[in-house]
């Protein structure tokens, strides 16, 4: 099983990998690149930063959202197409 690391080791391994690189701070530090790329995502996720299954979202939340989305960009892409369309006649 893997090891537990409080939130401040995180932060500061993050910080740090800011600083020097992914791969230099997890070789001096002896702990692995993924890990450290899982914390970098799962913060970026919880700042907004990116998009993607929020934490405490469940699968079909997920599922519902993001098709709710999906429906809401093919209709925007539908409008602008007709748009253009229209343009391009005149």
């Amino acid at each position: 099983m893997g090891r537990k690391y409080t939130e401040e080791y995180k932060a500061d391994v993050l910080k740090l990998a800011d600083e020097i690189g992914v791969s230099a701070a997890c070789r001096r530090l002896g702990i692995s690149t993924k890990t450290v790329y899982n914390w970098r995502r799962a913060e970026r996720l919880a700042s907004g930063q990116i998009r993607g299954v929020q934490p405490g979202e469940t699968p079909e939340q997920a599922i519902t959202r993001l098709t709710h989305e999906l429906h809401q960009l093919h209709e925007a892409n539908y409008i602008l197409r007709k748009a253009l369309g229209f343009m391009a006649g005149r």
